[in-house]
């Protein structure tokens, strides 16, 4: 296999939901909106709500996010329009993190799948920015939770070709605009529990300017005939997620691959984790498969708790905590996204510290 292009990844910049919801709460008004339902659905409801603790972040008040009388053209509007200010605010700090203006920016990758109206948030961020005209651009709008290792992957390969090159990576989601009130199966109740809003930015050159991570090998596997585990669906109210039960199964299906990957790639020892968490049972099969400890988790389930599956966004946030309390240098570890297909994007990086 072919070296990895080096590649590090400065230290991010994250713009989080301004209000802060309980998910107790969430799980009271979900009870509440739901009258019809018999006891033994009630309790199941109850049950699987209660190990969902802590907080969640949403760029709207809890009142709009579950209001049954925003129109499909209202929630859209407002989801752009927060992502918009979003990625703005975390663009400009990730560059000045990094010690980047705008015109050394030369490729922007930027993924969303809620912020997915024309022109895209990469050409409105284009503009915002004051980035020069002649950049090169990587919309993706199709990757959800995966897109936070996946933007990084993106960046890699635009640095194999042009090494001296500045990447500024975006991935943001309103996940709350796809809170509906018609759909309510446990599935869907559990990712109304679940969802935060945030976008993370973070600029990717082929020089280290700080601390953070290197990039090594990735790894694109698409488990085979699973595209009805995750995916977004349309009706009048607007966009909604919907999942199958299967959807609990992915980590043990992509197991083998990823792990003769690792095998192939230095081996299975991993010192620390950048993972995004689907949520606490994905979370705790993938701790298993990889045979690590709850200290290797401990990020993605602070974040999980905290702020909730952020989509791509988990990502930044996780490695925005990494960042608080660094691995020692040359530590080896996995970034790791998984969204619909279902496909996983990876990435094994070391840590590097202070540049000199």
């Amino acid at each position: 296999m072919p070296t990895p292009t080096t590649a590090y990844v400065g230290r991010p910049a994250l713009v989080a939901g301004p209000h802060l919801v309980r998910a107790e709460r969430i799980r009271d008004d979900i009870l509440a909106r739901n009258p019809g339902y018999s006891p033994r659905q009630a309790q199941t409801v109850r049950m699987a709500l209660s190990n969902l603790p802590g907080t969640r972040r949403y760029f709207q008040p809890y009142e709009v996010v579950t209001s049954p009388d925003r129109t499909a053209a209202e929630r859209k509007a407002t989801t752009m329009a927060d992502l918009l200010a979003a990625a703005e605010q975390a663009a400009a700090e990730a560059m000045a993190n990094a010690g980047v203006h705008a015109e050394d920016v030369d490729c922007v990758v930027v993924s969303s799948a809620t912020g997915d109206g024309m022109p895209g948030l990469d050409i409105l961020l284009q503009q915002q920015l004051g980035l020069r005209p002649d950049i090169s651009r990587r919309p993706m709008t199709q990757l959800a939770c995966a897109g936070g290792a996946h933007v990084l992957i993106a960046a890699q390969e635009y640095l194999a070709r042009n090494p001296a090159g500045v990447v500024l990576v975006v991935a943001g989601e309103s996940l709350s605009s796809l809170y509906q009130d018609t759909q309510t199966s446990i599935e869907d109740q559990i990712y109304k529990g679940l969802w935060g809003d945030m976008v993370g930015a973070a600029v990717v050159t082929g020089e280290q300017r700080t601390p953070g991570l290197r990039l090594g090998h990735s790894l694109e596997y698409t488990i085979p005939l699973t595209t009805d585990r995750y995916r977004k669906l349309t009706d009048e109210r607007g966009d909604h997620f919907a999942s199958t039960r299967a959807s609990l199964r992915s980590v043990t299906d992509l197991g083998p691959a990823l792990l003769t990957w690792l095998d192939r790639h230095g081996g299975r020892e991993l010192d620390f984790g950048v993972l995004h968490p689907g949520g606490p049972a994905i979370l705790d099969r993938l701790g298993t498969l990889l045979g690590v400890d709850e200290a290797f988790l401990r990020h993605s389930k602070a974040v999980l708790a905290e702020e909730g599956n952020l989509g791509g966004a988990t990502v930044f946030s996780v490695l925005s905590r990494t960042h608080r309390t660094p691995p020692a240098a040359g530590a080896r570890g996995l970034v790791f996204g998984l969204g619909p297909g279902v496909a996983l994007s990876a990435l094994l990086v070391s840590w590097a510290g202070s540049a000199d």
